[in-house]
């Protein structure tokens, strides 16, 4: 009798897990804010989703250990068993920067920090990392920026190709010369784009066609996170322009959805503001960008992303500036990068994760 009973308890667990993996999983913070952009891997870094803008993944297919990552939250490796009724809590990252006092000089000095991974089904393909010392010159309003950065691929074929594309993604990682935030209200004003009032600090953003994004302003912690579907808006934009050329020849248009299904680009990026909310070149905090597309051949989906945090800043002249870069020129191994990242509260990656990117590393490492 006990053991029919021990196989019926069995059963109703291995019931609920495979209820839970396949069912629509909602990612929140501790307010009960969905968090958009959350990769969601398994425990050795094979990837399996990204939460959509509100939050949500539909499946975590057959695994019963997800792990969980966003550049603004602790990153998480949890159970699906232990999931509740179908959410996610993830709690926010004790990053902090420290207050910069203006000086007037000519050039603001940024340094952030980056990485930058791309992830399949197989887990980790390449990896990169480092440092990028920033001046922004206040006048001209325009960034130039040196990367010191570790790269390593699965194989030389992986190594070649993102050496050969690495610098538009550290074009991404380096201190903006505008805000995305600024962006968007430079769409609103052209009418490209509505901002709806959501509440709680909440716009909505959206164009004629659907929702694209969040913008947050947490008006207590003095941040502002825009969240925003770039790839959506950009196709929406050309299916317009086509469909207008089409119109004049007396065409039928044909929306280009082939291209949406394979390619998805998403912007996240924080700011600190002031108390009514406006923000400066040097209240940038940290910013993530998503790129999800599928492999040709297998239809398997893969993942590149790119999150970088600024963990210094300074108003200095043309001079100390190449001071600074000449005090930094310093070569980066993995050993170094992960001080870098615990000296300056970076969320670190997790102890799973984190061994299957140093597979990448092995023979850096064995010398």
């Amino acid at each position: 009798m006990i053991m029919k009973k021990n196989i019926l308890i069995s059963c109703l667990l291995l019931l609920c897990a495979m209820s839970l993996r396949a069912q629509r999983i909602q990612v929140v913070d501790g307010d009960g804010t969905p968090i958009p952009y959350v990769t969601v891997t398994t425990n050795e870094g094979k990837y399996i989703a990204s939460t959509d803008i509100d939050g949500w993944i539909e499946s975590v297919g057959e695994n019963t250990t997800i792990h969980l990552s966003q550049v603004a939250y602790k990153p998480m490796t949890i159970a699906v068993a232990d999931i509740k009724d179908g959410r996610i809590t993830l709690d926010e990252a004790s990053y902090d920067l420290p207050e910069v006092v203006v000086k007037p000089k000519e050039l603001l000095y940024c340094q952030t920090y980056f990485r930058d991974v791309y992830i399949d089904e197989e887990g980790p393909i390449f990896y990169r990392a480092g440092v990028i010392d920033n001046s922004y010159d206040i006048a001209k309003k325009e960034v130039s920026a040196k990367s010191r950065h570790l790269s390593k691929a699965q194989s030389g074929f992986w190594r070649v190709l993102y050496s050969s594309t690495s610098g538009q993604y550290d074009q991404f990682a380096r201190l903006p010369e505008e805000s995305y935030y600024d962006k968007i209200r430079g769409l609103q004003q052209k009418g490209s784009i509505t901002l709806t009032d959501a509440g709680n600090g909440r716009q909505i953003i959206a164009d004629s066609i659907c929702q694209l994004g969040y913008i947050y302003w947490n008006a207590e912690e003095r941040t502002r996170t825009v969240s925003f579907n770039l790839s959506t808006y950009r196709n929406h934009i050309k299916n317009k322009e086509k469909q207008e050329k089409a119109a004049k020849k007396g065409k039928t248009f044909v929306p280009d959805t082939v291209k949406q299904q394979r390619t998805s680009t998403t912007i996240y990026q924080v700011y600190r503001t002031d108390s009514v909310g406006n923000s400066r070149t040097d209240d940038f905090v940290m910013s993530q960008l998503t790129v999800i597309g599928r492999h040709r051949h297998s239809g398997t989906e893969y993942l590149l992303q790119v999150q970088s945090y600024a963990t210094d800043y300074a108003y200095i002249d043309k001079k100390e500036y190449k001071q600074q870069r000449k005090d930094n020129e310093v070569d980066m191994d993995i050993d170094e990068l992960r001080r870098f990242e615990k000296a300056h509260n970076i969320p670190l990656l997790a102890p799973d994760v984190k061994a299957a990117i140093d597979k990448l590393f092995e023979k850096e490492l064995a010398k």
